[in-house]
């Protein structure tokens, strides 16, 4: 969920040969990490670069987390992580050369400035809840550089939103919070004739959010199948729950909601500019067309949520440890851009380049 001071580094990418440029010939599907398939979906992790001073107190931890996490992703979906030429040292040799890209993105939390929905992706226009208005265009500058430079295909909206806020079951069932329609000045009505145009949904959902600072709905509710949403068990606050599950049963009739518990935790006084701590909060996971990828932290309720999750999805649910990174107010999907077909093709050979 979370984003950073930026340090101004050149907007220079150092890929090497063209994105369209086929694999090696000499080069075997069984020699390579990702495989070209429609059963798998493409995962992008953006480093830290390490000459960023905002990220120097968990530089290493973040590092260490997107190594584990890409080994967990091979082999079950692809993988590419995109990192700076000074920061390259520190994957190479723990992750294998043809799943890194060597470009310049300005920050860590993917989810948000980059498109959303991997099978018709649109481009929203990158919010600064957590930022400076100049460094969020920035951010999002340093990714549309990438993106063009690869002939990403996309769609393009003015329109103000973090990726983190679009939880979307990619069948037309797409949930945000109220905080998309104070940002566009938008009444409910309008919100949600706007979401259903731009990303071909049926029904939306627009909740209140339970945190202030960046309102993300991908740290309150999860598709694990195109009819079962988990949502985080709001029972300590009876009224706010009532309006959530209200909104959410209006918007989507006849679907399984399921109530997940959640072990909330508190940054101290200072440490992150004031985020909200994404520890304990497991429905913050990347969901592939086979595989859910869920933070896991060893906290009190985490069995039982994981519990839940299996009993009602038939995905294989991979557990990612996520404690080095969640004390930042995001984890497993706010760190993800997720890509399918050509989009996802261009990626992975731009990496094999």
């Amino acid at each position: 969920m979370r984003k950073t001071s930026v340090i101004l580094i050149s907007l220079a990418l150092t890929i090497a040969a063209c994105s369209n440029s086929p694999a090696p010939e000499n080069d075997s599907q069984d020699q390579l990490t990702n495989t070209l398939s429609n059963d798998r979906m493409l995962l992008v992790l953006s480093a830290p670069s390490v000459s960023d001073s905002y990220y120097s107190p968990a530089f290493q931890l973040i590092v260490d987390f997107q190594i584990a996490y890409a080994k967990q992703v091979m082999n079950n979906d692809n993988i590419v992580v995109i990192v700076d030429s000074e920061t390259k040292r520190f994957y190479e040799g723990h992750l294998p050369e043809d799943i890194l890209i060597t470009a310049d993105v300005y920050d860590i939390w993917m989810r948000d400035f980059s498109t959303i929905n991997p099978l018709s992706p649109v481009q929203f226009t990158y919010t600064w809840a957590s930022m400076t208005r100049q460094q969020s265009r920035e951010v999002q500058g340093s990714f549309s550089e990438l993106a063009n430079r690869l002939n990403i295909q996309r769609a393009n909206t003015s329109l103000l939103i973090d990726g983190g806020n679009i939880v979307d079951n990619y069948k037309g069932r797409v949930i945000t919070t109220t905080r998309f329609l104070e940002d566009n000045n938008l009444t409910h009505a309008q919100g949600v004739s706007q979401l259903k145009e731009l990303l071909g949904a049926n029904e939306v959902a627009i909740i209140e959010p339970d945190e202030e600072v960046l309102a993300h709905s991908d740290g309150m509710v999860s598709w694990v199948d195109d009819n079962t949403l988990l949502i985080n068990d709001y029972s300590n606050d009876p009224a706010f729950r009532t309006r959530v599950l209200d909104e959410l049963n209006r918007a989507f009739p006849g679907i399984a909601i399921i109530e997940v518990p959640v072990d909330y935790t508190t940054n101290p006084p200072g440490q992150w500019d004031g985020f909200e701590s994404a520890c304990g909060i497991n429905l913050n996971a990347t969901i592939t067309f086979n595989n859910i990828y869920v933070p896991v932290f060893g906290m009190d309720h985490e069995q039982e949520a994981l519990r839940l999750m299996r009993q009602n999805t038939s995905k294989n649910i991979i557990e990612v440890n996520a404690e080095g990174v969640c004390a930042m107010g995001g984890s497993v999907r706010c760190l993800t851009w997720q890509l399918t077909g050509a989009n996802a093709e261009k990626l992975i050979l731009a990496a094999r380049s």
